[in-house]
């Protein structure tokens, strides 16, 4: 770990040692690749940096604003021996964390055991979505993850019942410090870790978390009842017609939604040497409303598509809608070449006719949705999303990567837009402001500079967001474009 307070970093954002902010980044990993998920601002880092008294470069941080917003990513700390973004990597934890109109910066790794292992032999040793290999069981210690599969809990995080976790894709979550020290597995009260997906509902009166986990080789998937305080109720199973990648699900007051597209687990296909999870169109989509206890699943048939993430979802006059991005196909990358990129869209179940509608909201390439968070499961108008614009002065970027934040209403279809123009944008997560209107809160955006090659920490408007930012803040070191994140508020 290197700990910039200690080696002079300044309220200006002057280094006073003397470094370039180039000398910062990636500064620990030498390897280098060709895999555009692994340059670039795909790039990982692999310094662990404290970094106090962030300058403000423009705007200024709100006085009352007091907490953190932490996002996960893929950071392989190895260069891999296979690597499939959005899928692989190791868990980097970046924090902000907000308090009196001031900012400091923490980074750290996840430390799973899959990390730990390979720690100790200084190379990557588990393989990855697209190319599984075998772990040498000598490499392993009791405990340590045996592989094949390696869990680096890089894709998000989330704090819930007062415990703070890292989430891989329906593996052993990891639970942290607020200062991103990893405590190990989490148990959730039990007496053995347990597996939870990589998105998570939240129910609005009872607080309880409701999670998924679904199985590589079985068809079915497994949801978690996790009550306000984070000890496990009950689980229950569904069954699936076959083994299924389930990225997110939805929840509203009553039910829990689950699209069940046909990107499947295929052991036989791996084994002899082809990719893991597979499209197979034939199978369609079949979109399940089970009751919370799990009871009474409804199934409903459609046409194929794939959906890697909801925005919301929520119960309004004998219907269930539901806000997503739908993907025509299931791609890893999230779309390349000449296929249809995906768009938001907005899907209705009328429970009384099992009948389903879906209606396309806007005509543009987008991924990542978010709304207001403490309105989840409840109804809402507004989504927060990013999408490239040609005001970023790069050639052929790689899937993923955006400019422009988007706010959508999906009652009337307006758009109002911030662009970054020559800056990488992630994920928006909403942070509130009061208990006022839907967007009465901030956007909490890490931004990437192509010319200086600097890191921002962004605060919009969320309800006027193509005015000037709130705040921005300069990173102490370029932050890679990663994943899912969240706002923990203080106290």
């Amino acid at each position: 770990m290197i700990d910039i307070t200690r080696r002079g970093f300044l309220a200006s954002g002057a280094i006073a040692t003397g470094l370039s902010a180039h000398a910062l980044e990636s500064a620990d990993i030498t390897w280098v690749s060709d895999d555009p998920y692994l340059g670039g601002n795909f790039a990982p880092v692999g310094r662990e940096i404290d970094a106090a008294d962030l300058p403000v470069i423009a705007g200024r941080i709100p006085p009352d604003l007091s907490g953190a917003y932490m996002r996960n990513g893929p950071n392989p700390l190895f260069k891999p021996i296979s690597f499939t973004y959005p899928m692989d990597g190791d868990g980097m934890i970046h924090a902000v964390y907000l308090d009196n109109g001031r900012a400091r910066y923490r980074n750290r790794f996840v430390e799973t055991t899959s990390l730990a292992v390979e720690r100790r032999a200084g190379r990557a040793v588990y393989g990855g979505l697209a190319h599984v290999v075998r772990v040498d069981p000598a490499l392993v210690r009791p405990g340590e993850n045996p592989g094949p599969v390696k869990n680096g809990a890089f894709i998000s995080v989330l704090r819930h019942g007062g415990h703070l976790l890292a989430l891989d894709e329906a593996q052993h979550c990891y639970e942290m410090t607020m200062e991103l020290d990893t405590l190990g597995e989490w148990k959730a009260g039990t007496d053995r870790p347990i597996r939870l997906g990589a998105h998570n509902r939240r129910h609005p009166q009872s607080g309880a978390l409701f999670a998924l986990a679904y199985s590589v080789s079985a068809p079915v998937v497994e949801f978690h009842h996790i009550d306000a305080s984070g000890r496990l109720v009950r689980s229950f199973p569904v069954e699936l017609a076959a083994p299924t990648m389930i990225h997110d699900f939805v929840l509203t007051e009553r039910h829990i939604v689950l699209l069940a597209g046909p990107a499947v687990f295929d052991l036989k296909a791996a084994r002899a040497g082809e990719p893991l999870l597979q499209w197979k169109p034939g199978l369609g989509m079949r979109i399940g409303v089970i009751g919370l206890d799990g009871s009474d699943p409804l199934w409903l048939e459609a046409n194929p598509f794939f959906v890697f993430h909801f925005a919301n979802g929520f119960e309004r006059g004998g219907e269930i809608v539901v806000d997503y991005v739908r993907h025509g196909h299931f791609s890893l990358g999230y779309w390349a070449g000449p296929r249809v990129p995906p768009a938001l869209h907005r899907l209705r179940i009328d429970l009384a006719s099992r009948k389903i509608s879906d209606t396309q909201v806007l005509d543009v390439a987008v991924e990542f949705p978010r709304c207001n968070d403490t309105l989840e499961a409840r109804p809402t108008r507004f989504v927060y999303l990013p999408t490239l614009t040609d005001t970023l002065r790069q050639h052929n970027p790689p899937s993923d990567t955006f400019n422009c934040m988007l706010k959508v209403d999906t009652e009337t279809g307006r758009v109002v837009r911030h662009d970054f123009g020559n800056r990488i944008a992630g994920e928006a997560v909403f942070v509130p402001r009061g208990a006022g209107a839907e967007d009465d809160g901030y956007l909490a955006i890490f931004t990437f500079n192509l010319e200086d090659r600097s890191s921002d920490f962004v605060l919009l408007d969320a309800a006027r967001i193509h005015t000037e930012p709130v705040a921005v803040v300069r990173l102490p070191q370029r932050v890679p474009q990663g994943l899912h994140g969240t706002w923990i508020a203080k106290g």
